[in-house]
């Protein structure tokens, strides 16, 4: 399966797992996002098993815009998306706010991968084999047995909270990484909170109130 746009602004390519759209890096920016818009909820509409991986190829784009790009693009396909292979581009501003979190209520089960530029919130586990990136924060109420890769844009004060960390969980907050195993917290007692401080992650111990 492949379709291509008009100008070859967008090119969409398939196989049994996941739309491929490959988004021209020369192409005008709002060109290119209406008709990736568009080519995508048609897409979607023949195949919405699909995941939607968007392949912005090495272009420049300022958070506002991957945010917009992303909140438009979650209407029309949901959860199933990702957004990759792009560069931010520097602001003289300091970082904004971000916008509503996604919100995830359930566990993310094995082959599950969630890419988003917002904080998550899962309300349920983070299972084996089921991925998470986000530029920002990731809390997870509940266990983290899959990977969790925050901060991923280099946004220094991301962190990742959870009640559990499990089964050689992999952890990543901008450069510093690890894989970890942490007992049960317990939902009354205390949670787990992973920083990054000079290249190295951090595990915090924080006890409920």
């Amino acid at each position: 399966m492949a379709a291509t746009s008009p100008t070859n602004t967008v090119v969409f390519k398939g196989n049994q797992t996941e739309i491929l759209a490959l988004v021209n890096p020369k192409a005008k920016w709002k060109e290119a996002e209406h008709v990736l818009l568009i080519q995508a909820a048609a897409q979607h509409h023949i195949l919405p098993q699909l995941k939607l991986q968007i392949d912005l190829q090495n272009r420049a784009c300022g958070l506002k815009t991957l945010a917009k790009l992303e909140k438009d693009l979650r209407k029309l396909v949901g959860d199933n998306l990702g957004i990759t292979n792009y560069r931010i581009r520097e602001s003289k501003k300091s970082t904004p706010p971000s916008e509503t979190a996604l919100i995830i209520a359930r566990d993310l089960v094995r082959g599950e991968v969630i890419q988003t530029t917002k904080d998550v919130v899962v309300v349920g586990s983070i299972l084996e084999g089921s991925r998470v990136e986000t530029m920002r924060s990731c809390f997870v109420f509940g266990a983290i047995r899959g990977t969790v890769l925050a901060g991923t844009q280099g946004i220094q004060d991301a962190v990742i909270t959870c009640l559990e960390v499990a089964g050689g969980a992999s952890l990543s907050v901008g450069n510093a990484s690890a894989v970890l195993h942490l007992a049960p917290a317990g939902i009354r007692s205390h949670y787990y909170v992973a920083s990054a401080a000079q290249g190295r992650l951090n595990i915090e111990t924080r006890f409920l109130k």
